[in-house]
This record gives structure tokens, sequence and C-alpha cells, in this order.
């Protein structure tokens, strides 16, 4: 039962573990379950949620062949999830009992369309090898039949519940001790899905700057995890399972959770998991995002620039950035024209934008090296984006700019934005190019079209490429 009371286990004879099947007639379901020798449903042996898709007890004529299991006795470990959280949470849920008996093999229910290319992954043994789980296991993919079946209750129920005893089970990983002042960032950024922040490379260039140490779970194994979140004072990250690693630690005293939200409040998980282990928690919705994609908790989403996140974590702005080759004489170029409106492309500092004079200046760069909060007067004028992304995301009616500088890496690249910036000029629009391999190439492909001119602009001992329609 759901409660307080110390956590109990139920002996089935002649049990049947069905495995888990989901059908289009029933959409919202996990049809598995434990049936005893009478054919009756042993009660809460499906996936218990308060979210999410439901178990429920599968009809027994769905699958009417039953093997017999290879071992006479066993313990049941429910749903098997091979997704990291939904493994923390739900197929470790009932293991406290394993745990004490380490003779007797687990049982998993997988699913059944499990085929011959799945297997356990090596992060979910670490994670039994860190729990001292030694136990032999099982995975039922056809309904199979135990003659003695173990079936403790469930420690957690995603997402609202965790008994303390389950808890203290799970804090195993002795790690090393918290640095004070060590803040971490948990990354999504490496990972192989749309579920995170597609503009977040940038935001995590920032944070380094600022002395973050940016991780990327996936890459390491679970002890080294652990090990990063142990030696952390602040654990900080876009919401995720990989904060849920937290459990695992022995100890907990003095870290500090900020977790930045998909969409809406935060899952209920967090607060289920940081008010048993007593941490220190805050969550966080960032002014203007954009969500490209959101289906249930499943969100994908943009951020202009990383100046809301680091506004939210707390992180003081920096100040302005050397000029870079090219700055100066942009900016003097614009001052020079007196030019109004001042776009600039791919560049590493805001300062030709601050120091232009212009009345109306936008900065949109991924290549963008000093904190985009670095000089006041462009408060809300960076955006740390891909222009073409830029221009489809929150753009509706282009309007022109006089002067347009554009940089980049490579030649193929000041090319692209010149061409995706001709929307926002008029014919008296004027671009700027860096004075170095990538622009003066761009430069050379732009004046064989026979429609571009361009020259050389010097100021000082600074340079650019001055581009004018021909």
């Amino acid at each position: 039962m759901i409660g307080m009371d110390r956590l109990a286990t139920r002996l089935v004879t002649s049990a049947v573990v069905y495995p888990v099947v989901t059908r289009d007639d029933r959409p919202d379901e996990l049809l598995m379950g434990v049936f005893d020798g009478d054919g009756e449903y042993v009660d809460r042996t499906a996936t218990d949620r308060r979210s999410g898709l439901r178990g429920s007890p599968i009809p027994q004529d769905l699958l009417p062949e039953i093997d017999d299991g290879d071992v006479p006795e066993a313990v049941y470990a429910g749903d098997l999830h091979m997704h990291y959280g939904h493994f923390l949470l739900e197929s470790l849920a009932r293991l406290w009992y394993a745990a004490e008996h380490p003779e007797l093999p687990i049982v998993w229910t997988a699913a059944h369309s499990w085929g011959d290319d799945e297997s356990f992954r090596p992060w979910q043994r670490e994670i039994l090898d860190i729990l001292g789980l030694t136990n032999p296991v099982r995975f039922v993919t056809r309904p199979t039949r135990f003659a003695a079946l173990h079936v403790p209750d469930i420690g957690y129920r995603y997402d609202d519940w965790i008994h303390p005893d389950h808890a203290r089970f799970l804090a195993r990983h002795v790690g090393p001790p918290r640095e004070p002042g060590r803040r971490i960032w948990l990354s999504r950024s490496a990972i192989d899905s749309d579920v995170r922040d597609v503009s977040a490379e940038a935001a995590e260039r920032h944070l380094r700057a600022a002395g973050w140490f940016v991780i990327h779970p996936e890459r390491l194994s679970v002890r080294e995890q652990l090990d990063h979140l142990s030696r952390a004072e602040v654990i900080a990250g876009e919401e995720g399972s990989a904060f849920h690693g937290v459990l695992l630690l022995a100890e907990l005293e003095g870290r500090r959770l900020r977790v930045i939200r998909r969409r809406g409040p935060e899952h209920r998980n967090f607060r289920t998991i940081g008010e048993a282990r007593g941490l220190e928690q805050d969550f966080h919705s960032l002014a203007g995002e954009r969500i490209l994609r959101a289906e249930g908790r499943e969100v994908t989403k943009v951020n202009r620039s990383a100046a809301a996140l680091l506004d939210a974590l707390d992180e003081p702005p920096a100040l302005p950035s050397p000029p870079r080759p090219g700055d100066r004489a942009a900016a003097a170029v614009a001052r020079s024209r007196g030019v109004s409106r001042l776009l600039v492309v791919g560049a590493r500092t805001a300062y030709p934008a601050a120091t232009s004079g212009a009345r109306t200046a936008l900065v949109v760069s991924t290549r963008l090296e000093e904190d985009p909060r670095a000089y006041r007067s462009l408060a809300g004028r960076v955006d740390e984006l891909p222009f073409a992304q830029y221009a489809e995301l929150f753009v509706t009616e282009p309007q022109p700019y006089e002067l347009i500088r554009v940089c980049g890496d490579d030649a193929s690249a000041v090319v692209r934005d010149v061409d995706d910036t001709a929307a926002f000029s008029d014919e008296g629009t004027v671009w700027l190019l860096d004075d170095d391999v990538p622009g003066n190439s761009a430069a050379a492909e732009l004046r064989a079209r026979g429609s571009f001119a361009v020259h050389r602009e010097s100021v000082g001992d600074d340079a650019v490429l001055r581009v004018e329609r021909a």
C-alpha cells in the first residue's frame, strides 16, 4: 500500500509474469501484470504512476501461451525501462527487497516487442553495482510462470511519492567532498534528442566563461556523473532526468539545484526527490524563449540569447570584451556615414553596435564571445541565433538597414549571411565584411556575380571591406 508503513512483500505461488504490451486501441495504457495460480490479477503489479502512460492488467487471452521460467523462485521488479530517469525511479522501485536477498534472481517485465538487438545497458548494470545488487537478472518478453514469486511494494511512485526506506536504499554512492563555489551545468546540447533548448550551445559558452563546469552526462559513466554531482555546490541545467542521479548520492548537504523548466510547472518528480533528500531547489521559466514543438513533456525550444539564463542563475554581467579586428573600423564607418540603423551578423563582440552611434542597432550572432548583457545600450538587441533562424522566428516584416556588417569563420557562411540579409536591405544598403581570409574570399565571390562592388576601407590600423550594389 502507498503510505509510510514499512515496505512489505507478498509471495505469489505459480505466478505468471506478463510482458508489457501496448495497443493502438488503448493508447494511454501499458498492459502488463502478474497473475496468480488461479488466474487472478495480483493487485499493484502493473506500473503505478500519477502521470504519463498508466499500467493496466493485461487481458490474459491476448498472450495465451505460457512458458515456464528457468528458475523456480524470483523477485518481481516490474517494468524495465531503457530510459535513464524512468529506470532510476521506476525500474528500481522494488529492488530494496532484492538487496536483502542476493540469492534470488530479479525478474523485469520487458516490452513484448523487445527484439534481438535489445539488451541490458552497461549504465544499468553500473547502477546495480552501485546499489550492491549482485542478483542474477531475467527479462520477461513472453508470459512466464514462476513457482514462487516475491512481489515487493514499490518504494517510489512516479511522480509523487517515495518511501524513506527506499530513499535510504538508493543513497549508496560515496563521492568526493563538496567543493565550495563549484558550479556545474548539466548540458543537454549533445544528446540525440530534440527535447532541449536548441540554442543552448551559446549559453554554455558564456557559462564556461563565467567559471561554470559544463557536463554532458551521456558521455560519462554513472559514477563519473555522480562524482561531478558530489563535488558541486550548485547543480543547474535544463529540466531533465540527469538531476535525478542525486538519489544515488550518500550525502547531499549544502547542494543547491537550479532547474530551468521545459514549459509550465516543473515535473513533480523534482519536488518528490528534493523533499525526500532535503535539497534546496529553485525553478525558472526564462523570458523570451520560443516553443518550437511541444507534445506533453517533450518540448523543443529556443532562446534569443543567454541573457535570461544568466540573470536566472544570478550571474552578474561581465565587462565588454576588447574590440576584435574590424570592430573599430566598422564602428567608425557607421559614425562617419551617420547611420541610424545598423545590423551586425556573426560578430564576436557587440562593440561596433554599441559604439556606432546608430539609433537602432541589432546584433545577431552565434559566435558572440562576450556577455550579451555587456552593453546596457543593447539590452534586448542581442540575439544569439543563426540569422536565418532569427528572421524566420522573430521577424514578420523586415525593415531595411543602412549598414550591415557580416562576419564568419568561412567564406560560405559569410556569403550565406549576406544573401540572407538581402531582405533587410534597400538600394542604398552597404555591407561590411572583415578584412581577413573568409571576408576576402566572400568579397571575391560577391564581386564575381557582377552585381557588387568591393572596396577596402581603412581606419587607422584597422580595416573592413565595403560591399555595395554595383
